[in-house]
């Protein structure tokens, strides 16, 4: 996949931009508040129709301006396409694909990469599920709308268990809700359990690689629902239903629900240790890297060609072995869009643009 132009109007501070990126790597170089990490966002907002640091989007609109529009031509598997996105300040959003209003795209989502996802490894569970929710699942058909789906019915439930304990409802009135939460996370579940399977082969291979050690990563689904390696959907719905059962003292206290994939984490290992617990900084980094470029093979793997990689300001936190690790990789498979600062522009691989006051320059 590669973007053969892109063209903005007041979003964000750019009042005006035309660019014909590089096909493969595009180094974008800046110092701060000059427009670099804004430049990745209207690409990921011309994909997706939302922005990867706000969900406010209201905040993409140039100051003083009553509308914002991103317009992006890009193609894969000798496929082009013309995508607009026109944004109102009254949050009106209108997006057309080939001239037609069209909210959806046949094309992958942007595989973003930004120093928070540095985190994952050693942060909170919710980081893990956070990039198995937003980046992970929606690589299978149907994943989003279900994950959407699931989290109403669990507000739902949370609400009605705190009504349980403080009107005294009798507790039959949760069954319904158990059995949509426990349908349509056992659907979840398996859905992730199948996503892992293939990334976790490509995460202990890439390991090895760009790591260069005989060290064996490895990556485990772990969930509040006790299942085994064979169970299928049908069985993690009876163990779901089970488990809501066995934790309703529990969760009638705490007034929530402590099962579910809302509450389910990763184990990621370095020789079957911890590495959350037990991985240097080093290691860390390296487990992230091969994470990201296992979920690039897997988005292949799925969809019949690599998406575009964004890297935003990733390589001020990584070591020169790394960043030129992580280059090599990537180099020859997709386009490949790197913000850094301008003192560090010339390590880098690849044609170069300046970042001045929301303006692009070629080179320095």
């Amino acid at each position: 996949m590669r973007i053969v132009h892109i063209s903005l109007e007041n979003f964000r501070g750019y009042d005006r931009l035309f660019w014909q990126p590089h096909p493969r790597i595009n180094i974008i170089a800046g110092g701060n508040a000059q427009g670099k990490t804004n430049l990745l966002e209207a690409i990921f907002f011309g994909f997706t129709g939302r922005s990867f640091r706000t969900h406010r989007d209201k905040d993409l609109i140039r100051w003083g301006s009553n509308y914002c529009r991103v317009e992006v031509k890009f193609e894969s598997n000798q496929q082009e396409e013309n995508k607009i996105i026109l944004l109102t300040a009254t949050g009106k959003k209108q997006v057309k694909s080939g001239g037609q209003p069209d909210e959806k795209s046949p094309f992958m989502l942007p595989l973003i990469f930004t120093p928070d996802h540095l985190l994952m490894i050693k942060g909170s569970p919710v980081l893990r599920r956070r990039w198995l929710d937003l980046e992970i699942g929606p690589l299978e058909p149907g994943y989003t709308f279900w994950w959407h789906r699931y989290q109403r019915v669990l507000l739902n439930r949370n609400k009605l268990l705190q009504k349980i304990k403080t009107e005294q409802l009798k507790q039959e009135e949760l069954e319904p809700w158990n059995q949509q939460l426990a349908a349509i996370g056992a659907r979840i579940i398996a859905w992730r359990c199948r996503l892992l399977a293939g990334l976790s082969t490509a995460v202990r291979s890439i390991y090895s690689q760009i790591g260069g050690s005989d060290e064996k990563a490895g990556l485990v689904y772990l969930s509040t629902v006790q299942l085994e390696r064979t169970t299928g959907e049908k069985e993690i719905y009876q163990r779901f239903l089970e488990g809501l059962s066995r934790c309703y003292t529990s969760e009638l206290v705490r007034g929530q629900t402590l099962i579910g994939p809302h509450r389910d984490d990763l184990f990621v290992s370095i020789n079957g240790q911890d590495a959350r617990r037990f991985g240097s900084q080093g290691q860390q980094r390296t487990l992230v890297l091969a994470l990201k470029l296992a979920q690039l093979e897997l988005s292949r793997q799925l969809a019949g060609d690599y998406p575009i990689v964004l890297l935003d300001d990733v390589f001020s936190e990584l070591d020169q072995k790394r960043r030129l690790k992580l280059v090599e990789y990537m180099r020859g498979k997709t386009q490949v869009f790197i913000t850094t600062s301008t003192e560090d522009k010339n390590d880098l691989p690849g044609p170069a643009v300046t970042v001045r006051e929301h303006k692009l320059y070629k080179g320095g």
